[in-house]
């Protein structure tokens, strides 16, 4: 139980950084009503609306409840291997991240794509390697062209001169 409290907490507080991070969102031409922040903004509110209910019900839980003395009992090798995923795609995320501002968007976003398919359990292959081309291109024209949401160009603007 309290182990939960302490999840839907972190979860509040991610919702907060969350939505000051999609404020930052820069503003586009298709601003109008609802902007490139819109949607961050709404699974933000979604987000701290869900973990302010855990953390009531968790505290309901406790106090109905009592103190807790028994131990809880210990996470099986399944569940471990399931949080251990879950580790390696925020791994992922991370490494995006800090390489976007470097290699550039497209690249970028390239090189997650392949990364996730091959993580999942796909096997490295050509098709794969034009599926990681194809998505990089359609999420750089949507991106970048289509909604003029300005991302990192990385290095390659400097070689190219």
């Amino acid at each position: 139980m309290r182990g939960t409290l302490v999840t839907a907490i972190l979860l509040f507080i991610f919702a907060v950084v969350f939505w000051f991070a999609a404020d930052a969102i820069p503003k586009s031409r298709l601003g109008g009503t609802v902007g490139a922040d819109g949607l961050p903004k709404l699974l933000a509110v979604i987000l701290g609306m869900l973990s302010a209910g855990l953390i009531a019900q968790s505290l309901l839980a406790m106090r109905a409840t009592g103190p807790v003395v028994a131990a809880e009992p210990k996470p099986r090798a399944a569940d471990q291997f399931i949080h251990l995923r879950a580790a390696g795609m925020l791994a992922l995320g991370a490494a995006y991240l800090l390489i976007m501002p470097y290699l550039g968007y497209m690249l970028s976003v390239g090189l997650l794509l392949l990364a996730v398919a091959v993580y999942n359990g796909k096997r490295p292959s050509l098709s794969l390697i034009v599926f990681g081309i194809l998505g990089a291109g359609f999420f750089y024209l949507l991106f970048v062209r289509l909604l003029d949401v300005p991302l990192p160009a990385g290095f390659w603007p400097q070689l190219i001169g």
